[in-house]
């Protein structure tokens, strides 16, 4: 019975912790133990870093969908170790650590009465990140190029404007010029 406890117990773990039981060549309850106290004598240090990857987590690239999904699983599992994460908490955190492109909505979000739910903030900033993706989409675009008439204009104006800039037209040179690049 203890042989077969022993090899469900090696076939539901991962390698390395199978091969640190095995090499105690423990009986059932040996590794039974030896397993309890690999979970249960370091949830608290884990508990601690993932507390402190929570609040120093920052968005980088990710959407705001992403990024948000990413701290409320955080704060999920910070409640299964018992570190409660309450809502205020959960937008402070985001609003601390977006990218630097959301920064006036940031102090928009700040300054609502009553102060919003992470289900608001998370749908303002959804919207915000939509209209700023519109923006980047518009202003990517390459520049158009210049009209023919302005860039025979500028090349030709260097010679034309010593002479016929004040009086547009005062001399045969300036005229001809100005005629030549319409």
């Amino acid at each position: 019975m203890d042989c077969t406890v022993l090899t469900w117990i090696y076939g539901t773990i991962n390698a390395d912790l199978q091969q640190s039981t095995m090499l105690k060549n423990p009986n059932a309850r040996v590794a039974w133990l030896h397993l309890e106290d690999e979970f249960l004598d370091q949830r608290e240090s884990r508990a601690l870093l993932l507390s402190a990857k929570f609040r120093t987590a920052k968005q980088g690239s990710s959407s705001i969908t992403d990024f948000c999904r990413r701290l409320e699983t955080m704060a999920a599992t910070l409640r299964d170790f018992d570190d409660l994460v309450g809502d205020r908490t959960l937008v402070l955190t985001l609003l601390r650590s977006l990218s630097s492109k959301f920064r006036p909505m940031v102090t928009n979000i700040k300054l609502r009465q009553p102060f919003p739910t992470f289900a608001e903030a998370r749908t303002l900033l959804l919207l915000e990140e939509i209209d700023l993706n519109d923006v980047a989409a518009n202003t990517d675009l390459p520049p158009a190029p210049a009209p023919p008439a302005l860039v025979a204009n500028s090349s030709g104006s260097a010679a034309p404007s010593s002479h016929g800039a004040p009086g547009h037209g005062s001399s045969s040179g300036g005229g001809q010029g100005n005629s030549g690049g319409n």
